[in-house]
């Protein structure tokens, strides 16, 4: 039929309304109940319960990547009786896929799963994840979708107030009773298992007093009404599907059979320090955003960044602050400046040009530089390849060397910082973005045993991982790149780029989208 030419603007219009006018299906999951806690063989031999009755908390950071999966898969095959899961970001790779693989084999013991994983992760995942729905004890959800899965362009033309608030939220609780929360998301660059590039980042595992708060929180995204099933979303998964995947994960598990034993060989270094040594207790905060942000809804105490000042309070004697992606905004430049010069040393470790994954970021930190720098706050930028004197723990297992051999692509994705014997430790970085429109979460430990070891680690590692920034006499800025031999390497511009690139980060500043990044 030939739509005479009069009607067609019409009937774009009506296409256009109804498009704009459409909003998610009901939810229909049901409210779940608070995990009971099981909490006497996680760190048997220790005089837990007297820690735990003076309110504190036990924890572990965890720097190195290995050592981090490690003790995720630790919980998981240690867990007795529930798994709380919650992501961002979860890859379809090696590492996205083990973890599933060893949350099924969870589910088959009778632990009872829940994985809840932001919709900004793609559809990638959802064949999967629908067969994985077909098990009883494996529970599925995701937050905030996408009402276009596989035509997501038009969320963004029609939904786009709704699909740009995510959950940022990296937390893994097992038994109700111990956690692991930080930076990392669940991908093989997270793990120094990408063939690409690795991320270097933070997580920390925490026991006691402050896992009641995460549960909690949990239990509020797990609730809300933005976080929908996969089989509303995708369908549910048969058990015929289901017998497949089971198959495929454990064909693939006998080829890595190497892998395998290097992880248990880990897991075994994370039951001791969690069972044969002293473990270090302090008093610790489970903080987060309440999933009322991401509707514009929450009130000033359900707000993370209220919760940090409040608990941290102001800087006296220093501030250190890591965050992968930092745009101080010109308030926050004010706050930094202010302290350093009534003389509070402020340090901060981002990302450089290159090293940045999200470059247009870079476009609205580089534009407060100057002032910091002038103000006297410390600069560092993380160098996009580090030397590296020995294989990662992927390519010991598998074989595969990680180009170039010896030099890494790397990039910072951490995201912590301490003030005079306070460490937070999470997912937020220094930014609008994690400030104002995504929900994040984190650990705040009051133990200068803590703050001392971190502030040591960044001394030691940062002449060697980073750019230092300086201004000259001139009053432009210099990057010195510390050479191991003790001489010094300076750059009058962005390290590794080229003009053009730093021509584009120029231009992009001037665009009005700060309160975005």
């Amino acid at each position: 039929m030939v739509i005479p030419t009069h009607c067609r603007p019409l009937i774009l219009l009506s296409t256009v309304l109804t498009l704009a006018g459409c909003q998610l299906a009901p939810n229909q999951a049901k409210p779940s109940a608070p995990v009971e806690v099981y909490a006497e063989h996680w760190l048997n031999g220790q005089d837990a319960s007297a820690q735990k009755k003076q309110g504190l908390t036990a924890y572990l950071a965890l720097d190195e990547a290995f050592m981090s999966i490690a003790s995720r898969l630790h919980l998981i095959r240690e867990a007795k009786h529930s798994l709380d899961v919650q992501y961002y970001i979860w890859g379809d790779d090696f590492i996205g896929h083990m973890m599933l693989h060893e949350l099924l084999n969870a589910a088959d013991r009778g632990v009872k799963v829940r994985l809840l994983i932001d919709d900004q992760n793609g559809t990638a995942l959802d064949e999967t994840l629908k067969k994985l729905s077909a098990h009883p004890n494996f529970e599925i959800k995701l937050f905030n979708p996408y009402k276009y899965r596989h035509l997501r362009v038009i969320d963004y033309a029609f939904r786009f107030n709704h699909i740009n608030h995510r959950m940022h939220n990296k937390l893994i609780i097992a038994d109700g009773a111990i956690a692991v929360t930080g930076g990392r998301n669940i991908s093989s660059e997270y793990f120094d298992a990408s063939e690409k590039f690795q991320f270097t980042d933070l997580d920390i595992l925490f026991y006691g007093q402050a896992v009641e708060h995460a549960n909690s929180v949990f239990l509020s995204f797990w609730n809300d009404d933005l976080s929908y099933t996969i089989p509303q979303l995708v369908g549910r998964g048969t058990k015929e599907e289901l017998a497949q995947l089971k198959q495929h994960y454990e064909a693939d598990a006998l080829d890595k059979n190497v892998i395998e034993q290097k992880i248990d060989l880990a897991r075994i270094l994370v039951d001791s320090e969690l069972t044969k040594h002293p473990v270090n207790w302090a008093k610790a905060h489970f903080i987060a955003d309440s999933p009322n942000k991401i509707r514009g809804e929450a009130e000033p105490d359900e707000i993370i960044v209220k919760q940090m000042f409040d608990l941290m309070g102001k800087p006296e004697k220093h501030m250190e602050l890591v965050s992968a992606y930092f745009v101080p905004t010109t308030a926050g430049a004010d706050y930094l400046s202010n302290l350093a010069k009534n003389g509070t040393r402020v340090r901060v470790l981002t990302n450089s040009l290159l090293a940045n994954d999200v470059a247009i970021v870079h476009a609205f930190y580089k534009k407060y530089r100057r002032g910091l720098l002038k103000n006297g706050v410390k600069l560092y930028e993380f160098k996009p390849y580090i030397e590296r004197e020995k294989y990662t723990w992927y390519e010991v297992a598998t074989g595969h060397v990680i180009p170039a051999k010896g030099r890494s692509s790397s990039r910072l994705h951490a995201k912590f910082f301490d003030i005079d014997g306070k460490v937070f430790v999470g997912s937020f970085n220094f930014d609008p973005r994690s400030a104002h429109l995504n929900t994040e979460v984190g650990l705040v430990v009051e133990s200068d045993q803590l703050q001392n070891a971190i502030s040591h680690k960044l001394d030691e590692f940062l002449p060697h991982i980073a750019y230092e920034l300086k201004l000259n006499p001139q009053g432009d800025i210099i990057w010195l790149e510390h050479q191991k031999d003790g001489s010094v390497i300076e750059h009058q511009t962005e390290p590794e780029t080229t003009k053009f690139q730093r021509f584009m980060m120029k231009a992009v500043s001037y665009l009005p989208i700060e309160w975005m990044m």
